[in-house]
């Protein structure tokens, strides 16, 4: 299970949902789902992914087959299996550089590496199957999700966990760039959207939908937070320079606000 299923999960038995999660370390590669295995479920949240953007610009091919394909056939699926909503994560990255600040939801996609590429398949997929089967779909784009619990190797912002990580070994903090800005999301704001996303009356018919905090801060602002010593390297390819989330239309179709502030989560984890 991954970063953000896990608090997921949790959140939905605190609620008592009657759920089952399907992921590659039981065993349940979504490429392979049938819909006999989504007989009787109301909704299905799709949170699988190959989400490493490295990886997907040295993997294209492999990324592909999990993150279109693997998408493709949960959809059809559902589809089949008549559930009556689909949720599909989606990514901010497939605005890649924009001219303009914050990014809206009707922005032209500008996408810089095969995983946000997949992505955008992913969300088109989603508006044809509420347009051509009448299955609700909605598509949520994730803002750099980070939290308790967040892997050092994964997509959701790994430059937090990896200074944590650093800060706790008194190691200098590896910036790679550190000019660039992001809009870090709160995992316990992702999974309150994601229950909103449930139930909400006003969605279901292949809608995107920004998930962000609405604040953006350098990567340098993000070190410094933490510790004094540091030292640089290059951006990486394929990242895009800013991310900041325009939430005006989550906030009236979710009725969904962002609760937790970065900075504060990032002093006290510094404290612990």
């Amino acid at each position: 299970m991954g970063f953000i299923g896990r608090h997921l999960c949790r959140k939905l038995a605190d609620n008592n949902y009657r759920f089952e999660g399907f992921d590659l370390k039981n065993n349940r590669d979504i490429r392979n789902l049938i819909p006999e295995d989504l007989l009787g479920f109301d909704y299905v949240i799709h949170l699988a992914a190959q989400a490493k953007v490295p990886l997907s610009i040295d993997k294209p091919l492999f990324t592909n087959s999990h993150n279109i394909d693997g998408t493709l056939n949960l959809l059809w699926c559902a589809k089949e299996a008549k559930v009556k909503r689909f949720i599909f994560s989606s990514s901010s990255s497939v605005y890649g550089n924009q001219d303009t600040l914050p990014l809206k939801e009707n922005m032209k996609p500008n996408p810089m590496s095969p995983y946000a590429t997949q992505k955008i398949a992913g969300e088109y997929y989603c508006r044809n199957f509420a347009k051509l089967y009448g299955m609700e779909t909605v598509s949520l784009r994730y803002f750099n999700v980070y939290g308790e619990e967040m892997p050092l190797d994964g997509a959701y912002s790994a430059c937090i966990a990896r200074f944590l990580d650093l800060k706790k070994k008194d190691k200098h903090l590896t910036i790679y760039g550190g000019t660039q800005t992001r809009d870090f999301t709160y995992v316990g704001d992702v999974v309150s959207a994601l229950l909103s996303a449930l139930h909400s009356p006003k969605i279901g018919k292949g809608e995107i939908i920004n998930i962000g905090s609405g604040k953006n801060y350098s990567i340098n602002k993000i070190a410094e937070t933490l510790s004094d010593k540091s030292r640089h390297s290059p951006q990486r390819k394929g990242e895009p320079k800013h991310t900041l989330a325009s939430i005006v239309k989550a906030k009236k179709l979710l009725e969904w606000s962002p609760e937790t502030n970065l900075i504060k989560w990032l002093e006290d984890s510094n404290k612990s």
